[in-house]
């Protein structure tokens, strides 16, 4: 018997493979540029041109871009920056991958390290580490509850169902223009810049979601006076809007951060005049939105007049178990590198790294670290900048709530604000909070029924079967299963032992009498031999 069905779309487990991307090359100074005498900080980013999907590989074909702080030779300290770009291609394996569009692929330096060769000739190695995610959700048909034949006994399930409505990537920007202070000289050349998103909200509007936040700009630069350079930090408010529908009720949605491509220039102001920076930051972002659906569902049937078999298959079923955010705080010392004393802290660049989720005692307790990179002013006037690397262990929890082990749970972290302060020359304190963001769903294997098979009953069987008997109620029996077990009717149980609630308990006694229809002529009923 064809069953009516309903066909939604469902959350599939993502596939993740990881590997390892190394691009090296050797780097000469352009002619312009003065010796290189220490290296003081550096950093890498990776821009990808193409990704072609194929089974079993994704290939990576790029850049890394890299920039270079450096203190250059001469009579007095000189602080230079150089800029460019190594190409590269990877194939990177996934297996199980079977050539779909919808993969995602996250890229994170680990290390820019740079080794001088000579003043003027640079050894340069990048290692990042690729994520390639395909988080593709699944068609699932259900059998939905329906008209069936009278002489089918049906068994049907309310049960809440989690439909994926919306996935796609899409992009957010934010620009704003900062003007320098009047205290601050112009700007000559740009040395280094930092533009991150921080303290950043998520809420529904009347276009979809909106996303707030507050965008931290740093600048060095050289200002062509006798103050060789000078550095100006600001955070301004911006939003952007992302377009989607989230429906109001049983809805649910998930934002996260999948590549960030920022960037801060000097601009003239109304005088012609290098005193403005233009910020701009674009984010792209995965968008998943769900919605909960209550479904009548066909369960399980039997038929009175024929042998009826219930083909089935098994389905995972997801549904949503959590979805939390939550402030983790974290505050450490950090001894300064070598002997240079600190004068200034100029900026702090941080990275978070998620590296361990667990249920614990009730709580989902997670587990990672915040890299910084804190760039500072010496006392030293021959080695005026200095730089310090260092990771902070951090460790939060939450409750656990309907969240047990199995379930998928998924977990974004992001920094929502970070404070570096010196308490004495040679040490500094850093205190901020990270902002996680957490969805778990429950994940059930489920026999659903997807074809019901008519036979012709087998008479003599039985027939010689008892036409009554007593049953005594054992475990976890219902009185569904028992009909079905001695071929009767729930009904026909229930008026027989004068139930008045279908709830049975271990122990009790039911008599039950077998009930037959023959579909032969007339319908006629026989109960019993």
């Amino acid at each position: 018997m064809e069953l009516e069905r309903k066909v939604i779309h469902k959350n599939k487990a993502p596939l993740t493979a990881f590997a390892q991307l190394i691009t090296e090359e050797d780097y000469n100074l352009p002619e312009y540029k003065p010796d290189i005498m220490t290296i003081i900080k550096s950093r890498g980013t990776i821009v990808l041109d193409e990704t072609s999907v194929e089974e079993e590989y994704v290939t990576l074909h790029g850049k890394m871009n890299f920039e270079i702080l450096y203190q250059g030779e001469g009579s007095r300290p000189v602080i230079d920056c150089l800029k460019g770009s190594i190409p590269f291609q990877e194939r990177v394996h996934a297996e199980g991958l079977q050539g779909k569009d919808n993969t995602i692929v996250k890229t994170t330096v680990e290390d820019m390290g740079v080794v001088v060769i000579n003043s003027r000739k640079l050894s340069l190695r990048g290692l990042t580490e690729v994520q390639v995610i395909v988080n593709d959700g699944e068609e699932m048909e259900l059998p939905v509850a329906s008209e069936y034949p009278s002489e089918y006994q049906v068994q049907q399930e309310n049960r809440t169902v989690l439909r994926l409505m919306e996935q796609k990537r899409d992009r957010m920007r934010f620009k704003q223009e900062v003007m320098l202070p009047k205290e601050k000289p112009n700007i000559q050349t740009m040395l280094w810049t930092d533009v991150r998103l921080e303290q950043t909200a998520l809420r529904q509007s009347s276009e979809g979601l909106e996303l707030t936040g507050m965008l931290c700009v740093f600048a060095l630069y050289q200002t062509g006076q006798e103050e060789a350079f000078t550095w100006y930090e600001s955070s301004v408010p911006v939003s952007s809007q992302l377009a989607c529908e989230i429906p109001r009720t049983d809805g649910f949605y998930q934002v996260k951060t999948i590549a960030v491509q920022s960037s801060l220039e000097p601009r003239e102001d109304l005088d012609g005049e290098l005193r403005n920076l233009a910020a701009e930051c674009f984010v792209e972002v995965e968008l998943s939105v769900w919605q909960e659906e209550q479904m009548e569902l066909l369960k399980d049937a039997y038929c009175m007049s024929k042998e009826l078999h219930v083909h089935r298959h098994t389905e995972e079923m997801w549904q949503m178990a959590m979805k939390n955010d939550a402030l983790i705080s974290f505050d450490a010392q950090q001894q300064l590198p070598g002997t240079k004393e600190a004068l200034y802290l100029c900026d702090g660049s941080p990275q978070v790294k998620v590296q361990e989720i667990s249920l614990q005692d009730g709580n989902i307790v997670i587990r990672g670290t915040c890299d910084m990179e804190v760039l500072y002013l010496t006392t030293e006037d021959s080695m005026p900048l200095g730089c310090a690397r260092f990771g902070i262990p951090f460790e939060g929890e939450m409750e656990a709530g309907n969240v047990v082990d199995g379930d998928y749970i998924d977990v974004e972290a992001s920094v929502y604000r970070v404070q570096c302060t010196l308490n004495d020359s040679s040490t500094m304190t850093c205190r901020g909070e990270l902002q996680v963001g957490l969805m778990a769903f429950h994940r059930e294997q489920v026999q659903l029924p997807d074809d019901l098979v008519e036979e012709p009953l087998d008479l003599d069987a039985l027939q010689k079967q008892p036409g009554m008997i007593g049953y005594v109620v054992r475990g976890k029996d219902e009185l569904w299963d028992i009909a079905k077990r001695f071929h009767t009717t729930k009904q026909e149980l229930m008026e027989t032992n004068q139930l008045t609630q279908e709830e049975l308990q271990p122990g009790q006694k039911l008599l039950v009498m077998k009930h037959i229809y023959l579909d032969v002529g007339d319908n006629k009923n026989f109960h019993g031999k």
